[in-house]
């Protein structure tokens, strides 16, 4: 025990800071007192503490100094700033004159290793990248400890690589490889260099990447889409997906890689690499360059894009028509609506050129040539030169109609025009305009129809619906009323005694509910098909879906059943057929009831062009119009090609094949589109990863 007590003064003593008054002192792991309190910081001015070699930073009077822990002061409060950086080297800032400072680096005797001539040094173990301002621009260089110039302070950026590598930008954005002797070791041609791993570091250009050594050797041209080092050291490459035109014999007619590739129309393409997008034209020559990461278009040669979360608008070959500054970007009529999250929206021309005065919570079109606004919590509206001529003023406002506005004033609702006059005085009931002569007040009982010289027209408790010559009101039990805006009612619909429910008309007939039964009426409301059943459709071509003891039919317009009622679903008429259902089996059936397609397909859907799409165990079929059988199911996907072909895909795979099932192209694409105007396909084959030998 006497020896190891007589051992721990050998051991490193731990520090640690303590305060009294104000002030910041040192005592050791023992509570000894190793500097007195006497100082406003210790340790370095980046707030990290440390005693490198019973040395540390002080700061008096706002200044740091270095003193070591026997209380001699090593250079006085002369510095700015004091960062440890490792080894014997202290960044350290200091004033040149009295407007401007400079960066250094002194040792921990502190004696200048580097001298103050920078405007800023990063260290690097035995290196520093040093920089200085000159004009708008920063240069970079690098100095060893002793200040020797390696590379020239003469680029846009210098960073390291990990140990004895550095990258180096020029001003035109490039990039080349160099040691830590300043020896190039690559040409300044790529666009961005990883840090070293495993030896290796990954280089980019043009959206592609590859491989370069410790010596800048390229090991793996740059044409692969992604590369991946693993904790081995073996290497993986993506190459990035091919894109292929190709013609109905399976011939390649033009080939691009890219991640994805998007047609605007069958000249110009959206091709995205990465993150970015540009777009190409038919020949597949660039439009706009490759910069973008978001691409839409407004109109032909006009594209809204968006750029380091910001969106502009550009022209045909990338020319800039508004700057990519903006969080949303709005097209309106000879101009656009423009958002900045910190000041609001407002309204720019075609150029960019502000049109509003201020900036508004809310701005959203009017409807006719004005836009909607707030500011402030207050509504108004501004037309589309950016004028405010409703000021915003009112809790809250309509969108006008006919020039009027619908508004709420100070807790009260009135009506204005587009001159701020007041066409109906603020009153406690909310208003709604319904054309330049008319208005609408709900009160909570009823709805009246108003003049604007406040005349009651027309009141109802019922819901109302407004067309450009009249109204509808529509009450409790079905019944539609029409009703001129003078209060006059045209045309009320008639019906049979204790209707519960009236249905929408549809071939001049109209489903009723009555008695809990149902049947349908014509336009002046007799019983024309006895309620008597337990649901009905609508009529098309002259027959109208019913059900009757739980199964479903279809009736004619003389009351005949023109359809046995045997099935458990069916849809309506269209083109002479019907979709119906029977054990949970679907197929098709002709207007006198025969069976035009066999009711064995877990779905049939009717498609745009009239065929149906039919469905069996998660695979597609398709039947023509007469529902005659074209491809049994036995593909996940199907589409129209055209041309009497159909695009085909099974188990993640596309070709084509004809409207009769064979095999036109291939199953080998990962994704296939047609344009039916060239009969050209455009395939994707997607790349996979392999693992590829560095020698």
């Amino acid at each position: 025990m006497l020896c190891w007590v007589m051992m721990l003064p050998s051991f490193a003593r731990g520090y640690q800071l303590f305060e009294e008054k104000g002030k910041v002192g040192i005592m050791d792991d023992t509570g000894r007192v190793v500097l007195p309190p006497a100082f406003e910081a210790l340790g370095w001015s980046d707030g990290n503490f440390s005693v490198i070699g019973e040395v540390t930073g002080y700061r008096l009077q706002g200044s740091w100094g270095i003193i070591n822990l026997s209380k001699k002061f090593i250079t006085q409060a002369d510095y700015e700033s004091l960062v440890y950086c490792g080894g014997d080297c202290i960044v350290a800032r200091k004033k040149i004159s009295p407007v401007s400072t400079s960066a250094g680096c002194i040792d921990l005797k502190g004696e200048i290793k580097i001298p103050f001539v920078y405007d800023g040094i990063l260290m690097q173990g035995l290196r520093a990248v040093v920089f200085n301002l000159k004009g708008p621009h920063y240069y970079y260089g690098l100095v060893d400890i002793h200040n020797r110039v390696l590379i020239p302070v003469a680029f846009k950026n210098i960073r390291p690589l990990g140990t004895l590598r550095f990258a180096v930008e020029n001003f035109d954005g490039k990039i080349a490889l160099f040691g830590d002797e300043g020896n190039r070791l690559t040409d300044f041609s790529v666009d961005s260099v990883s840090t070293f791993y495993k030896g290796f570091a990954i280089i980019y250009q043009d959206h592609l990447q590859g491989l370069v050594d410790r010596d800048g050797a390229v090991k793996l041209d740059v044409k692969y889409n992604a590369i991946k080092i693993d904790n081995n050291g073996h290497v993986f490459t993506q190459l990035p997906n091919e894109w292929l035109f190709i013609n109905e014999k399976n011939e390649t007619i033009k080939q691009v890689f890219a991640d994805e590739l998007t047609p605007l129309d069958e000249k110009r393409w959206v091709i995205r690499k990465g993150n970015v997008s540009g777009l190409m034209d038919g020949e597949l020559h660039a439009l706009v360059p490759i910069l973008y990461d978001g691409f839409l278009e407004i109109e032909p040669g006009k594209y809204f894009v968006r750029r380091n979360s910001k969106w502009g608008v550009i022209g045909e070959q990338g020319k800039i028509l508004i700057p990519c500054s903006f969080d949303s970007l709005v097209r309106e009529t000879g101009g656009y609506r423009a958002y900045d999250r910190n000041l609001g929206w407002q309204l720019i021309d075609a150029n960019g050129k502000e049109l509003t005065g201020k900036y508004y919570d809310y701005l959203a079109p009017d409807g006719q040539d004005g836009f909607v606004c707030t500011r402030k919590g207050f509504w108004g509206m501004i037309n589309a030169q950016g004028r405010e001529f409703i000021h915003c003023v009112f809790d809250s406002i309509a969108m006008p109609i006919d020039r009027l506005v619908a508004v709420k004033f100070k807790g009260s609702y009135g009506i204005i025009n587009s001159s701020e006059d007041w066409v109906v005085a603020p009153q406690p009931f909310p208003l709604t305009v319904i054309n330049g002569q008319r208005y609408l007040q709900r009160q909570p009982a009823n709805n009246f129809i108003k003049s604007l010289t406040g005349e009651i027209l027309y009141f109802t408790p019922y819901r109302l619906a407004f067309r450009a010559e009249n109204f509808i009101e529509f009450l409790p039990d079905g019944m539609e009323k029409t009703v001129s805006y003078n209060g006059e009612i045209i045309h009320r619909l008639p019906l049979p005694e204790n209707v519960n429910e009236v249905f929408p008309e549809s071939e001049g007939l109209r489903g009723i509910k009555k008695d809990g039964r149902y049947g349908f009426v014509d336009q002046r409301g007799r019983l024309r098909i006895a309620n008597r059943y337990d649901s009905i459709g609508e009529f098309h071509e002259e027959l109208a879906a019913v059900k009757l003891i739980g199964k479903w039919g279809f009736v004619n317009t003389h009351d005949q059943i023109a359809v046995n009622p045997n099935y458990d679903n069916c849809s309506f008429f269209q083109n002479g057929l019907a979709i119906v259902s029977r054990n949970k089996k679907y197929g098709l059936i002709a207007r006198n009831g025969n069976t035009a397609l066999q009711l064995r397909y877990d779905r049939v859907l009717r498609l745009p062009d009239h065929k149906f799409m039919l469905a069996s165990s998660s695979l597609q079929g398709l039947a023509d119009e007469s529902g005659n059988v074209m491809v049994e199911p036995r593909f996940n996907q199907l589409s129209d090609a055209g041309n009497n072909m159909l695009v085909a895909c099974r188990d993640g795979k596309c070709g084509v094949i004809t409207n009769q099932g064979l095999s036109v192209i291939p199953m080998i694409y990962d994704r296939l589109n047609t344009f039916y105007t060239q009969h050209v396909f455009l395939a994707e084959k997607k790349s996979v990863w392999k693992s590829i030998e560095i020698k």
